[in-house]
């Protein structure tokens, strides 16, 4: 009898984890090191400390080159190394007395690894004279072994072992570990704690593996004071006002920094700027740490207010164009509002649908005039019904 793999073994078995990270294959032991006597639990402990980094999954198994590929009807399916044999069986989806198909054993594999307790799925199919055989070996997930967790004052061992499932006993789950230890850390740094650090290391001993977990939180740092910097025009109460403190608990004196909100914040302001008329203003947000405390400024350059010169509706209008012209908010000479446009822009299309004509356009055609600090817009409706393809250009004279 001789082996023979599916067609492209390599392929249908790169089709099964395409997401995985795959490292080069890790080198067989020598005969020295295998005859080594086994680590202590507190060598093992030790080992997992002096790591640089987490184990990545493990090497998957290499496909076996045939120059024939597997023809007839399966005269045997067997699957060693899963952790349940018959919902393995089950996935398969494959049966004694089925015609072989490539295909199938492939999607196969993919199965395997779905039910989650795989690390490696490896096949071997052979040709015998009473069919197709087909060995699917599983090398299940790595076990956690020894575990060393050094925790804080704010997550403590416990919390650590749970949010990083890092018990001993457990699924070895290097993603998890990596997107849960992510979690940790951006939540105490939006806590105060901006020096946080997290680092969870080990090292594969035998079948399972070893890790460390070592928790630094540094100390809290708080805001001590909150600053503008550029105003004129408008009152700093009313920009303070935007700033979501969430009770004083952040971005105000004695609360902590939230980058989020302070991002929010500098758009709230931007925009009640733009909507007073000053469409050239600029609101950027500035902080500055010593030691444990930081501060934050808001730099402004306002900028001109820029007024309403010219503000007119135009085009395919249904029915009574006055009826449009009421919903125009701006008037000539009062401050240019963005904003004001845009619920006009809406309140047309609500008065177009109505009239039963959703499929109106409204195009704004704006003009700003730096130099007089004055806007012009003009809100074009648009039948398309009414807009014919411009015609093909002449053909050329012939020579």
């Amino acid at each position: 009898m001789r082996l023979a793999s599916l067609l492209l073994v390599a392929a249908m078995f790169a089709g099964a984890c395409d997401d995985e990270y795959i490292p080069p294959r890790t080198p067989h032991a020598s005969a020295s090191a295998a005859a080594a006597a086994p680590m202590t639990p507190a060598e093992r402990r030790e080992a997992a400390c002096k790591a640089q980094s987490l184990p990545p999954p493990a090497a998957p198994s290499q496909g076996v080159a045939s120059a024939e590929a597997p023809h007839g009807a399966v005269a045997r399916v067997d699957v060693e190394g899963a952790a349940d044999e018959a919902r393995a069986r089950a996935a398969l989806g494959i049966a004694k007395g089925d015609p072989f198909d490539a295909a199938k054993a492939g999607a196969a594999i993919r199965h395997l690894y779905e039910l989650g307790d795989a690390d490696d799925v490896h096949l071997e199919a052979r040709t015998t004279p009473q069919g197709v055989e087909l060995r699917y070996t599983v090398r299940p997930k790595a076990k956690l072994g020894e575990v060393v967790i050094h925790g804080g004052s704010l997550i403590d061992v416990p919390e650590l072992e749970r949010a990083l499932h890092a018990k001993a006993g457990g699924t070895y789950e290097p993603a998890t570990v990596a997107s849960s230890r992510a979690a940790l850390v951006d939540s105490l740094h939006q806590r105060g704690y901006l020096d946080a650090s997290l680092n969870v290391v080990g090292i594969r001993t035998g079948g399972d593996v070893d890790l460390c977990v070592e928790l630094h939180e540094g100390s809290k740092v708080t805001v001590d004071r909150v600053a503008f910097s550029g105003i004129s025009r408008i009152k700093e109460e009313e920009l303070r006002a935007l700033i979501d403190t969430d009770g004083g608990h952040v971005n105000a004196a004695g609360g902590v920094l939230d980058p989020g909100k302070l991002d929010d914040a500098i758009v709230k302001m931007n925009t009640l700027y733009f909507d007073r008329g000053m469409i050239r203003a600029s609101v950027t947000g500035k902080t500055q740490r010593n030691a444990d405390k930081v501060s934050i400024t808001f730099a402004i350059e306002e900028g001109p207010v820029f007024t309403v010169r010219r503000y007119e509706i135009t085009g395919d209008m249904v029915g009574d164009a006055g009826a449009y012209r009421k919903l125009l908010s701006q008037r000539s000479k009062e401050p240019f509002s963005p904003a004001k446009l845009d619920a006009d822009m809406h309140k047309i299309a609500e008065l177009d649908e109505k009239r039963g004509r959703k499929d109106l356009q409204i195009q704004p055609d704006t003009h700003i005039d730096d130099k007089n600090d004055t806007v012009d817009v003009v809100l074009h409706v648009v039948d398309p019904k009414k807009v014919q393809a411009a015609p093909p250009p002449p053909p050329k004279p012939k020579k």
